[in-house]
């Protein structure tokens, strides 16, 4: 497979005023936009940031299982693709790549995505062109694969050759004005480059395999607010906390999961004294729309 050129195509490459809406999956959404007249859309919102914040320092929107649209049920994830989600303001992604034939096709679990790494990857080069004040970070994980670390870090190593300058791949949390304009590696998998995922520069929440809807309340929901309120309170640049609000599991589905958390995060978003700037970190959402994803990054302008 040529990984020679500018650009790999696939068929080269085989956020106090808001309510739940009905639109998505009913995650926290404005009756109107939120002070619209100060508050940047979701494509720019932060090029509106002064640069000198860590990365660590703002909320942040983003998906879980970014790819997944695809195979039903038990495994969609998603309804907007990766352009249409960085567009919303998505700036977090979950890849999960499966290493096969030395490319990296996206999986959740058995299904094929319909797209490859460097579709993600195109997607992130073309709205960052667009966009030069953005950065997106972006988890990458071997998913129904089981190569080494070496030769998967190995076929990594020709797609970060091959988008030259896209990948900030540093091992510590920068701050936004080093990594605008370029994706931030957090590297889940111990042969990549970039921030380690679970290491020491992250504090991650991700109890994903939650059995059914009642444990959504008893177990699900209490993980994830006392991630928010840690967030909260942390003080260290270096600590990256990401708080995954998705689960699913033998008798529940990702869209029942979120359809279950949506009043509650939106209660918690409703509660919080927003012209304080409270901090969440990053969080990976499934099912998001534009209506979801604005009241966390509007969080970074005290609104």
């Amino acid at each position: 497979m040529d990984l020679t050129g500018t650009r790999i195509s696939r068929r080269t490459f085989a956020r106090s005023a808001l309510v739940l809406g009905a639109a998505g999956l009913g995650l926290a959404r404005a009756a109107t936009p939120a002070r619209a007249d100060v508050l940047p859309a979701g494509s720019d919102w932060m090029g509106a940031l002064p640069g000198g914040g860590y990365l660590s320092q703002l909320t942040v929107p983003g998906t879980h299982d970014t790819g997944s649209r695809y195979g039903g049920a038990l495994t969609q994830t998603q309804t907007l693709a990766v352009p249409d989600q960085l567009a919303a303001g998505v700036r977090f992604l979950d890849v999960r790549c499966r290493a096969i034939n030395g490319v990296f096709a996206i999986h959740h679990g058995p299904v094929f995505q319909q797209i490859f790494f460097g579709d993600v990857l195109n997607a992130c080069q073309d709205f960052l062109a667009q966009h030069p004040g953005e950065s997106v970070l972006m988890r990458v994980k071997q998913e129904y694969s089981t190569v080494s670390d070496a030769d998967f870090a190995a076929i990594f190593a020709g797609y970060q050759a091959k988008w030259s300058g896209l990948f900030w791949a540093e091992n510590r949390i920068p701050q936004l004005g080093e990594v605008r304009g370029r994706v931030v590696l957090l590297a889940d998998s111990s042969g990549l480059p970039g921030i380690p995922w679970g290491g020491a520069s992250t504090d991650i929440e991700d109890d994903y395999d939650i059995g059914t809807i009642f444990e959504i309340a008893s177990r699900k929901w209490p993980e994830v607010s006392a991630h928010f309120d840690a967030a909260r309170a942390s003080a260290d640049p270096q600590k990256l906390y990401i708080t995954f609000t998705t689960s699913s599991g033998w008798g529940l589905w990702p869209q029942q999961a979120a359809e279950a958390m949506a009043p509650r995060i939106g209660g918690y978003l409703g509660g919080l004294n927003a012209a304080a700037r409270p901090l969440l970190g990053t969080v990976p959402m499934d099912f998001v729309t534009a209506g979801s994803v604005q009241p966390f990054y509007a969080l970074n302008f005290g609104l």
